[in-house]
């Protein structure tokens, strides 16, 4: 039993010592320039081993005075040639090593398409030559996105083809490579491109609209809500095109002799209208959150309603999407709400302990704890100080010969 363990740690040694020196071989093939070279070295390697073997190794096995004088020197000189096969390469793949924790290594970068000759190109003014580099590009990385988007680019601003940029978005998306990110980017800007070029309102709105259909309940489908809750009107884009001519108002001739002034009544300077306007456009678009922020201010600082402003912000800040810096920003400012109109110390408290939970680590969350001990302070800024009632002045002060006489 002894001995079949002995029998099976040394088949077990000599199998490992085997699949190192394979993979030893095999990463010396790999990353060797000169492979003829390493044929010639493992040779004289295999020949200066077998000699040392075979040949000095039963001279070692008597160890005598022939063994010492004989056997000695041609180990030596054995292990010389060695190390002249192979101390080089040592050295020089332990120099690699220590190198690569300053340069990054000699692995050679991910292939990338030139895309300068086509931005060149297209600088010239030569925009065919600079879709046909592009191409000549695509050929070889059919599912490069920036080559693609710089196709359509040029289709779109530069030959004013927004049917062959259409497609070439079309084609861009339809590789699974691509990311949330980069989808609705393309569909941005191919939107974009709608709107500017074309004036065209309902395919700009169906390109943003998309996108929340491809990427239902991400970040990405939130911001195309709130850029299309703010899309051009088509009133605009109308004026636009036909360039209205514009009347001057003509200014009273005797403004100088008036009895008096004209009034300069602002836009929107009824807080009862605007409401009614941002309510309205909520119906239409409930997901704008600039809109929605606008209104709560409004109820706030307008109508003194500081509990349908918090209503609003609470609205904004239970979108499952919202982006954190934006929810932080609503939670302060419901905390103002709080601490200006409401009267609710435990509700602002509460409102920046919120902030402080959704990032404990973060600048925000330190922020907020600043503005929690502050509070107790701002508090005490709000009550009412003690009056001390002052005797009346004598109304004919001034009119007297001599100062006052003191009682």
């Amino acid at each position: 039993m002894k001995r079949l363990l002995q029998f099976l740690i040394f088949v077990v040694v000599w199998l490992g010592f085997l699949a190192a020196a394979v993979w030893a071989v095999r990463r010396l093939w790999e990353r060797s320039e000169d492979r003829s070279a390493l044929v010639w070295r493992w040779v004289f390697t295999a020949a200066d081993l077998a000699f040392i073997i075979w040949g000095l190794g039963p001279l070692f096995a008597r160890w005598d005075a022939v063994s010492v004088w004989v056997g000695v020197p041609f180990a030596a000189v054995a292990g010389l040639i060695l190390a002249l096969i192979w101390a080089p390469r040592l050295a020089e793949g332990l120099g690699r090593w220590v190198g690569t924790l300053y340069d990054g290594g000699a692995a050679a970068p991910n292939p990338e398409p030139v895309l300068s000759i086509a931005e060149a190109r297209r600088k010239q003014g030569r925009y065919a030559e600079a879709v046909a580099a592009v191409h000549a590009q695509l050929a070889r990385f059919p599912d490069h996105f920036r080559a693609r988007m710089l196709l359509a680019e040029i289709q779109a601003e530069d030959q004013h083809d927004l049917a062959a940029a259409a497609v070439t978005i079309e084609t861009c998306l339809q590789s699974p490579a691509r990311t949330p990110r980069e989808i609705a980017f393309a569909l941005q800007r191919l939107a974009e491109w709608h709107l500017r070029l074309a004036g065209d309102r309902p395919a700009a709105q169906a390109a943003l609209e998309r996108i929340g259909q491809l990427l239902p309940d991400t970040p990405e489908a939130h911001l195309a809500r709130q850029r299309l809750a703010h899309l051009t009107p088509e009133a605009m884009l109308r004026e636009r095109r036909e360039r209205p001519r514009l009347e001057v108002p003509r200014a009273p001739e005797r403004l100088g002799v008036l009895g008096e002034a004209p009034k300069i009544v602002p836009r929107d300077s009824d807080p009862h209208q605007r409401a009614e306007q941002l309510v309205a456009h909520l119906d239409r678009y409930p997901d704008d959150n600039q809109t929605r922020e606008e209104l709560a201010l409004l109820y706030h600082r307008e109508f003194q309603r500081p509990d349908l402003a918090a209503e609003q912000l609470e609205q904004l800040i239970a979108q499952p999407r919202a982006p954190r810096a934006q929810v932080v920003r609503w939670l302060n400012l419901l905390a103002e709400v709080h601490v200006d109109g409401t009267g609710d110390p435990a509700a602002a408290q509460h409102a920046l302990q919120r902030i402080i939970d959704l990032e404990p680590d973060g600048p925000a969350a330190e922020t907020a704890r600043r503005a929690l001990a502050l509070l107790p302070k701002r508090w005490a800024a709000k009550r009412p100080g003690q009056t001390f009632p002052l005797d009346p002045a004598d109304p004919r002060m001034g009119l007297k010969s001599g100062p006052p006489q003191r009682a």
